[in-house]
């Protein structure tokens, strides 16, 4: 598993919430339900998160346009 430090923009999903930077351990994947997004975390601290980010273009076969990337809806600490 990588470290904070060794993800950036070009290998993570990196977010700002909460005054804290988070980023992502894999690429975000829908859900099984096909609503949201969803991809493990980590802080500054190499805390885990699970975050998630809401579908808001189910059209597109643009995954960037899918979501608001900068602004996931769910954020929880899993250890």
């Amino acid at each position: 598993m990588k470290t904070f430090n060794e993800l950036n923009k070009t290998n993570s999903t990196v977010v700002e919430v909460e005054g804290k930077t988070l980023k992502t351990l894999q690429d975000p994947h829908v859900s099984d339900d096909g609503q949201m997004y969803i991809a493990e975390a980590v802080d500054v601290e190499n805390n885990t998160y699970l975050v998630t980010w809401e579908v808001i273009n189910s059209e597109t076969t643009d995954e960037s346009e899918a979501c608001n990337w900068d602004n996931p809806v769910g954020v929880m600490l899993v250890k």
